[in-house]
């Protein structure tokens, strides 16, 4: 591609359909993925790539540290697409809710302090005056209460807009599917959004993009919560809607002036002639059409289209038509969208105000009505400026323009003089300024204990609570008490097109009352909840959402976020959150809060008591010992899952619990960066005289792992350290260790998850195989399981601690079959040994085979240069074939349908891949002149595939003229056309070739018909998703002959899928997702 034209215009389509800007090296690894090729900028005369995207306009160039970052300037016609791309977002994963009792604290008759604490008295000048400020939700994915109500509540469904379709039709599928994409907005406005029929505005198709849903982090979601505690509250204000009775009292026509004075669109489905009219009214020059034959000279002929408006561009590129009215057809829909769109390059937008005073002035100068779809020129026109996005949605709620649809069903709008006359408007500083609608900040207590209960515990670093006084929720409780008073009989209800993000509200929920809500996301009929007094999410249908009164928001959101001060390293890991999850919540206890080091950091870090009992019970010791209790690792009788982290020159074998070492390190990299990095103590001066004490280490790649020293130091100031989590032995500075038990007395007592073990009666063989013990174990999931100890060996007396013997066990093969490590030492390892003594008896002089050997370097010319069909000519042996009934382990090499696949023997793929790598050795050294002159069908050769560069055997199939043959790839199953000359015997110096049998077996799918009478597209496409390059055990069912060829055979085969852990039937699959019927059920 080197034209320039659309070289650029590639260049901005990669650059549009990506969120910011990207470096020039990623531009360019992003354009040869989907153009095939690299930026041909040579080609274009630039130097380097950097000058072109300097010298071509269209494109903002900056430099950040020497590196040079590209982004594309949205044009007209592309302004839509970059709108969509930076709305794009995921959204929340819906997640269970606390029941509702959680949310009250249980009746007690008091609650006293605990008898002793390590907090100075001075806290209180730190802390206690300080403001908290509860403005943000927090994403609760509580999975500690499953049965929860908020998951059981009936599913209200409210009827949902039709999906109205244009009345008008593009020429051909072809431009429809053009128009579709690319004026979809401006095709739903036109047709559906002012629907008498419906109030609700059609949410823009920018909007109902497809959500993404996620896991997120304890420490992600808290850094994100930083952003979202500082947003904007607005109140939602209520604009006048037009209803329905307006239009109906009115009529259609009862405002405009005489028919005739409003020209009306032409009636046809010619998107040319549309446009020539829409210039007319719009006093505008002629569209120029500018057609371009872009066909291959071998090929279908294919036209694009450029067409120009003025100031306005548009072209059908990238999509191609088969004649030039057609490509006129697709340039004219491209560019009827731009004139149409409410954006333009170059121009402010208008604020929601200014647009409707604006558009209320410019439709009272045309008395007859001005059409929707040319109303966004005029605005630019007259006013210099776009209109918003949603300036139809605007339209739709003033009473000073009436809607009316007449000719075609085209949109028009009406000025209404039964109105009174907005006034013009007048620039003022507040005239879009929003209201604030936040609720007061919360102000601590001044003790240094509180009375808390706990609402929300999701990890050590998401608790939410609520103080107990009668400031806090003695006053929490009479808000309630009031609000459902209220808003039982009173209270305004907020259509769905006046909500706003971010902005408190009063909303019913099935099972708790009337409560104070913060709006988070919307979709369709329901909206999803922050909870500001309890700190956790809800969902609630809109029609259950009212304003929230003044008299509501004078008492400040009551939930407060905590994180467990000293155990904030146990967010990191599941396990961690499970402990929290079920021990703090709805529990009513004491909470001493610490110092706030960091202002910007949302979260009070507090230290919580149990004070219900006689010994007051420190909590967030207590979870920091649950969880060092739960990490203890042993190896017992019963199998268990781990992960071999090291296995030593001597054989010697570490195992941990899976995963273990990976969650010390995510623990660790919490503590070392984000928010939440503590500082590092200094490292020892020397090594400690006690071993065993932990330190923390980085390594190569990056990652704080935890080790002790096992040796002293060296002249270069280097120690050997142990890895306690893996085995693995380090040499590092002593200057880079870090004392742990200063740093995190938390993972200071969590146990080592490394355990040093034995491999029995392998343990002999361990030491002579470790490459090979390496290769089963490193990297593998591995099951470990104590022999017992009459198969152990018996440790020494002396020896208390030994290491135990296991047996360690992989999966293997496509069966998933569990095999010992340990016996297979010990076989390899004996069979070694024998091979080793046969070599030693073995007579090193074979005459006969010498004998061989010396005639073919004797005679080898003349067998090459006289007789092709030595090497070419002479046929290979057939395939083994499974008797019916037998197992047979195949790899699905290609598929058709399933009645049409090929299977290659799992047995022989490594001969196969054998010999494909010998031929890609041995070919290229053969030359044009060892091709043969009259290839017969059925005679053995070998051919370049360019499409893979690489070399493959196949078989002629048959002659399709002097200069095609046509070749069957014999190990694959495909078929290929070739020119003679591309043939070239099979090399001498790759045997394997001529006697290794085909590897594709045709086969078809056991028991299975289709619905029909034939196989759709669909469902071999599917099929093709299920098998194709995946392993199966097959069942031989029968081995027939292939009907189109009598002379192959063709087996019926029941393929198993057996890499889950339930055995998956290909037939039985197929049958369920409605694609086939089984024949024995037939």
């Amino acid at each position: 591609m080197a034209d320039k034209e659309q070289v650029i215009q590639a260049l901005r389509a990669t650059l549009i359909s990506v969120k910011g800007a990207l470096t020039i090296k990623q531009c360019n690894r992003d354009y040869r993925e989907l153009q095939g090729e690299p930026i041909p900028f040579k080609k274009l005369g630039y130097s380097t790539l950097d000058k072109l995207f300097l010298d071509v306009p269209g494109f903002k160039v900056t430099q950040v540290n020497g590196e040079w970052y590209v982004d594309a300037i949205a044009s007209q016609d592309t302004q839509h697409i970059a709108a969509m791309v930076s709305r794009q977002k995921s959204s929340k994963k819906a997640t269970p809710k606390l029941n509702y009792p959680n949310r009250f604290p249980k009746k007690q008759g008091s609650w006293r302090k605990p008898a002793s604490t390590h907090y100075s008295s001075n806290y209180n000048n730190q802390y206690s005056n300080q403001l908290y400020r509860v403005k943000a939700p927090f994403n609760n994915n509580n999975q500690y209460h499953k049965n929860n109500k908020y998951n059981s509540k009936p599913n209200e469904t409210k009827p949902l807009l039709p999906n109205v379709k244009q009345n008008t039709k593009v020429t051909s599928d072809h431009v429809e599917k053009i128009s579709k994409s690319s004026n979809s907005s401006h095709s739903l406005r036109d047709a559906n959004l002012h629907n008498d029929e419906f109030k609700q505005p059609v949410r823009n198709h920018a909007e109902t993009e497809t959500k993404q849903s996620g896991k997120v982090s304890a420490s992600q979601r808290l850094s994100n919560l930083r952003d979202r505690l500082n947003t904007v509250d607005l109140i939602p204000l209520q604009l006048p809607a037009a209803t329905n009775e307006c239009l109906e009292s009115s009529g259609p026509v009862t405002n405009v002036v005489p028919a005739h004075n409003l020209e009306p669109p032409p009636n046809t489905t010619s998107s040319v002639e549309k446009l020539a009219w829409t210039c007319k009214k719009l006093g505008l020059p002629e569209p120029v059409y500018k057609v371009k034959d872009m066909g291959p000279k071998r090929g279908p002929v294919s036209y694009d289209c450029t067409v120009k408006v003025g100031t306005y561009s548009a072209g059908s590129y990238p999509n191609s038509s088969p004649s030039e009215e057609l490509a006129k057809e697709v340039a004219a829909v491209k560019l009827l969208a731009i004139i149409e769109s409410s954006e333009a390059d170059g121009m402010p937008t208008s604020s929601s105000s200014k647009a409707i005073a604006y558009l209320t002035e410019l439709v009272s100068e045309h008395e007859a009505g001005l059409w929707a779809t040319i109303v966004p020129h005029m605005y630019r026109q007259k006013y210099g400026e776009n209109l918003p996005s949603n300036w139809q949605e605007l339209v739709e709620n003033c009473p000073n323009i009436i809607k009316d649809r007449v000719v075609n069903g085209r949109l028009v709008l009406l000025p209404n003089k039964e109105q009174d006359a907005m006034p013009p408007y007048v620039e003022t500083s507040v005239a879009d300024d929003p209201l604030e609608s936040d609720l007061p900040p919360l102000q601590f207590p001044e003790n240094d204990f509180w009375n808390v209960f706990v609402t929300v515990a999701n990890s050590t670093l998401e608790i939410w609570l609520r103080i107990i006084g009668p400031h806090y929720s003695d006053a929490f409780e009479t808000l309630l008490a009031d609000m459902s008073s209220y808003y039982e009989n009173y209270g305004t209800c907020v259509e769905k097109s006046m909500i706003i993000k971010n902005a408190w509200y009063a909303v019913n929920l099935d099972d708790g009352g009337w409560q104070r809500a913060k709006i988070l996301e919307i979709e369709e009929d329901m909206a999803t909840v922050f909870l500001g007094d309890h700190g956790d999410d809800d969902v609630v249908y809109l029609h259950k959402i009212k304003i929230l009164e003044p008299q509501f928001r004078e008492l400040p959101a009551q939930a407060i976020l905590c994180r467990l001060e000293g155990a904030e390293e146990l967010a990191a890991s599941a396990l961690g959150a499970e402990l929290v999850r079920r021990r703090l919540p709805g529990e009513v206890l004491v909470a001493a809060p610490g110092p706030r080091h960091d202002p910007t950091d949302p979260s009070v870090a507090v230290v919580l008591y149990d004070t219900s009992t006689q010994r007051d019970l420190n909590l967030n010791k207590e979870i920091v010992h649950d969880f060092c209790i739960a990490g203890a690792f042993t190896v017992t009788q019963k199998p268990c899952e781990v992960e071999v982290g090291c296995v030593t020159e001597e054989g010697r074998v570490w195992v941990s619990r899976a995963g273990g070492a990976a969650l010390v390190r995510g623990a660790l990299a919490l503590l070392t960066a984000g928010p939440y990095r503590r500082p590092l103590p200094a490292a020892p001066q020397a090594p400690p005289p006690a071993p065993g004490a932990l330190y923390i280490v980085r390594t190569l790649a990056g990652d704080w792992v935890r080790c002790t020293i096992i040796s002293g130091l060296d002249g270069e100031g280097t120690v050997r350290t142990q890895l306690v989590d893996s085995g693995l032995i380090l040499r590092a500075p002593l200057s880079s260790l870090v004392p742990l038990q200063t740093f995190s007395p938390a993972l200071n007592a969590f146990p080592h998850q490394a355990l040093a073990v034995r491999l029995g009666a392998a343990e002999r063989a361990a030491a002579a195989l470790v490459a090979r013990l390496r290769e089963l174990v490193l990297g593998a999931r591995v099951l470990c399981r104590a022999l017992a100890p009459a198969a152990a060996q018996p440790p020494a007396p002396h020896a208390p601690h030994a290491a135990p013997h296991v047996a360690l066990f992989v999966r293997t093969g496509p069966q998933n079959i569990l095999a010992s490590v340990n016996d297979a030492i010990i076989m390899e390892y004996d069979y070694l040994q024998q091979d080793k003594v046969k070599e030693d008896e073995k007579d090193t002089t074979n005459h006969v085979e010498a004998l061989h050997k010396k005639k073919e370097r004797i005679f080898r010319s003349r067998s090459i240069l006289g007789d092709d069909r030595l090497t070419s000519g002479a046929s290979l042996p057939a395939p083994p074939l499974p008797a019916p009934g037998k197992c047979f382990d195949v790899y699905i090499a290609m598929a058709a349908s399933p009645w049409n696949f090929v299977v290659q023997p799992n047995s022989t793929r490594h001969t196969l891949q054998t010999m494909m790598t010998s031929l890609q050795t041995e070919c290229p050294k053969l030359s044009e002149l060892d091709a043969p002159i009259n290839p017969a069908s059925g005679e053995l050769y070998t051919v370049y595939y360019d499409k893979d560069a690489s070399w493959y055997r196949v078989t002629v199939a048959g002659t399709v003229s002097s200069e095609m043959v046509s070749v069957y790839f014999c190990d694959y199953g495909d078929l290929a056309l070739f020119e003679p000359k591309a043939l070239r015997p099979i090399p001498t110096g790759a045997p394997l070739a001529r006697t290794l049998p085909p590897q594709a077996i045709k086969a078809r799918l056991y028991d299975v018909w289709p619905l029909h009478q034939d196989w759709t597209v669909e469902d071999c496409i599917r099929f093709q998703e299920l098998c194709v390059e995946q392993q199966f055990v097959g069942i031989c069912k029968d081995v027939g002959k292939d009907p189109l060829n009598p002379n192959e055979p063709l087996l019926t085969l029941d393929l198993i899928d057996t890499s889950t852990d339930e055995d998956i039937y290909l037939n039985k699959r197929l049958v369920a997702e409605g694609r086939a019927r089984l024949a024995s059920a037939s």
